[in-house]
């Protein structure tokens, strides 16, 4: 039996300042041996043995032999790297290295310095380029020189600039890429900063630290998907894709995928795809289950007919609130015998009192306009008054798209296309099975009544009236991609804000309406649950929100969902009416979340929060007096006197021993935030922990308006807690 060679990088430290940090950690993670070479101790003279090649930065120039004489050693590594084409990743010196060795330029003391978090935009061929591209269009990194590549080599690739230096990074052949700002590199890493050459520059470090920490979360995030990257190009597995793969075989392997000819299945990220499972055979002709199958997805339709309907009162076109009459004239609704009037909002968050119709609505989805507009004008019957109850109505949504083809004077289904389905790149989503080519894998739908024995085919419904709320077909990837397009309006950079505000995405994810959460699932624990608009909101004791949304049709069953704080989802297809999708996709999301320990919420204390938070872990460390922090409401030291406070810290020290001398920066000891008034974070002592916590007042100026100090996990710190997004 063979065994596979775990892949081995060489990364040359050139600074004893500038060791490799956070980027060894992620590399170990995506199963890259790490193998570090200081450039004083001797580098090796080849790369044989080696799979990949870093090279960190350092306040040197390429020919800068003299103080640094293994320069020209590194140098001939590079020139094996380029002639071998090796992953190589250089930051900062070592980009400058790879770009003069390959005949580009390197001035000393060039341009316009670069101190601190600065935004990288990538350039068309870095948006296509394999690592590059992870950072996606534009994203903070750290930046801090003040030599420049002024000219690339002849046969680079710009990929990425700033604002203010073009050679942001480069790629040489495939695999040789250089970087001029710095992914191993957070916000922490200022504090070791020179403050008085930044002063002499004009710089302040606390400003830097402050911008730096302010988008610490999107940098982190960023810096980790170009590592992760580059680990694959090396041939490591990131951790979050080995998850993936084992979440999903478990989950399948405990799946009752017999009661449907075909099952599809896959985990995503807001990258893509990370990975995906198939079984069966989609029309039961010997073809297997791919990658790239078409399924019917159902009521998840109606994410896309909601997205519409916002995008049109982002406009100014579709007022929410108004009746639905405004804008379709006759169709009439009843209260135990009395009209009432009910809002577009109402039926897009099935609120409007009509009762749940899924068994007819099913097959009245080939139903024509004219057929449903007389169903409206003889009246529908209210199970409920408008806006006091939680009743899924499939007529009852169909009459947005009748509102949205009133005000936009074409087909809801034309302007789904035009609105998102063109511009996000969903080629394999279509409304009607006759859109695709003949060749097209498509999976045909089965019923079963007897538990996967026997299959009957059954024909696709129609698509009419009621098209905009179940009628759509499409891929893993499409779904994945739209999935991302949503949940990224909870993150630092949402996708596309030219296509839909991440405003209104983030309201399609907010509970509107209310639903009674039901008895605890194998794959759920849910504190609460409701419908926003086109997407069920569930609010989950382990994961936090997670926004979802089945579809089921007569031969076909559908299910997405995804975490709002991580934007780490599932999608899942069956051919079959029975198969329970839900299910699969939810216990392959829990799986997933729980190996890569994803947090249930990520926050972003205000600055205000963590300055305070600081100065008092000062005062709790060195005995300074509370009151003179500057930085307490009134109503603390008159809640615990200051002696009293002192007192139980005391008690608590004799427990856990003295605090010890040797801290960790104030940022690395943060635990994390149930919001952005609020911190928790640790004191080391010789025998234990204190743990820390604050919380703010918003004022004009947020004040401590409570400080609790513990020496064991509390109920308060124990359990997934939100994490906070800072240095």
């Amino acid at each position: 039996m063979t065994t596979s060679r775990t892949p081995k990088a060489l990364v040359v430290v050139n600074s004893p300042s500038s060791g490799p940090r956070r980027l060894a950690t992620w590399l170990e993670a995506a199963g890259v041996e790490v193998v570090a070479a200081h450039g004083a101790d001797g580098l090796p003279e080849s790369l044989d043995g080696f799979d990949g090649l870093v090279l960190l930065g350092g306040g040197l120039m390429p020919d800068d032999d003299v103080r640094a004489p293994w320069l020209p050693a590194e140098r001939e590594l590079v020139r094996q790297a380029i002639e071998q084409d090796l992953p190589t990743l250089g930051i900062c010196l070592g980009a400058q290295v790879i770009a003069a060795v390959a005949g580009g330029e390197v001035r000393a003391k060039t341009g316009p310095k670069e101190r601190g978090a600065t935004a990288i935009h990538t350039t068309h061929a870095g948006r296509d380029d394999r690592v590059i591209s992870a950072i996606g269009g534009t994203a903070p990194m750290i930046e801090n020189h003040e030599d420049m590549i002024t000219r690339l080599p002849a046969d680079a690739v710009l990929l990425a600039s700033s604002d203010a230096i073009e050679n942001q990074a480069f790629v040489i052949g495939n695999h040789v890429r250089g970087v001029q700002f710095h992914p191993e590199a957070s916000a922490a890493d200022l504090e070791n900063w020179d403050d008085a050459a930044l002063r002499e520059e004009g710089l302040d470090i606390a400003d830097l630290i402050a911008e730096a920490r302010a988008v610490h979360g999107e940098n982190t995030s960023a810096s980790r998907r170009l590592i992760d990257a580059f680990a694959s190009e090396v041939g490591g597995t990131p951790k979050r894709l080995r998850a993936a793969e084992g979440a999903l075989d478990s989950a399948l392997a405990t799946a009752r995928t017999e009661v449907a000819p075909a099952v599809a299945v896959a985990l995503f990220d807001r990258t893509g795809v990370l990975a995906w499972r198939g079984c069966g055979e989609p029309r039961l002709d010997g073809a297997s289950t791919a990658r790239d199958t078409v399924f019917r997805i159902a009521s998840m339709s109606k994410s896309f007919l909601a997205a519409t309907a916002l995008a049109l009162s982002d406009e100014g076109r579709l007022d929410l609130n108004r009746d639905i009459d405004d804008y379709v004239p006759g169709v009439l609704f009843r209260w135990e015998g009395e009209a009432r009037q009910v809002t577009v909002a109402e039926l897009l968050a099935n609120r409007s009192g009509m009762p749940e119709d899924n068994a007819y609505g099913d097959r009245e989805l080939g139903a024509t306009r004219e057929e449903i507009a007389a169903l409206g004008a003889l009246g529908f019957e209210l199970t409920a008054l408008p806006g006091e109850k939680y009743q899924y109505s499939n007529i009852g949504m169909s009459f947005v798209g009748r509102a949205i083809e009133a005000v936009t004077g074409r087909t809801v289904e034309e302007e789904v296309r035009a609105r998102f389905l063109v511009p996000l790149g969903l080629d394999a989503t279509k409304y009607s099975a006759d859109e695709y080519a003949a060749d097209r894998d498509i999976a045909h739908g089965f019923r079963t009544f007897d538990q996967g024995g026997s299959f009957i085919p059954e024909p696709f419904v129609g698509s009419g009236a009621l098209a905009c709320i179940g009628a759509l077909f499409s891929t893993l990837d499409d779904i994945a991609t739209w999935s991302a397009f949503l949940a990224s309006a909870f993150s630092a950079d949402p996708l596309r804000p030219e296509v839909l505000s991440a405003h209104s995405r983030r309201e399609m994810q907010r509970v509107q309406t209310v639903i009674p959460v039901g008895e605890p699932g194998p794959f759920r624990d849910l504190a609460g649950l409701g419908y926003g608009y086109g997407l069920a909101v569930e609010h989950d004791r382990q994961h936090g929100r997670i926004a979802q949304h089945s579809g089921g049709l007569p031969g076909f069953s559908s299910h997405m969902r995804w975490q709002l704080a991580t934007g780490i989802g599932a999608v899942a297809f069956g051919n079959s009416d029975v198969f329970r999708t839900e299910q699969l996709a939810a216990d392959a999301l829990a799986r997933a979340l729980e190996g890569i320990d994803a947090p249930a919420e990520e926050t972003r204390p205000w600055p205000a929060t963590i300055e305070a938070a600081e100065r008092l872990d000062d005062a709790i460390r060195t005995g300074k007096s509370f009151a003179e922090t500057g930085v307490l409401a009134s109503n603390v030291l008159l809640d615990i006197p200051e002696t009293v406070r002192r007192a139980r810290i005391e008690a608590l020290l004799a427990e856990v021993g003295a605090i010890a001398a040797g801290q960790l920066s104030f940022a690395s000891r943060i635990r994390s935030a149930d919001d952005a008034a609020h911190l928790r974070w640790s004191v080391a002592c010789e025998r234990g922990e204190l743990f820390c916590e604050v919380r703010l007042v918003g004022l004009a100026t947020p004040l401590v308006q409570s400080l609790t100090v513990t020496s064991t996990e509390t109920s308060a710190l124990s359990g997934r807690r939100p994490r906070a997004v800072i240095g």
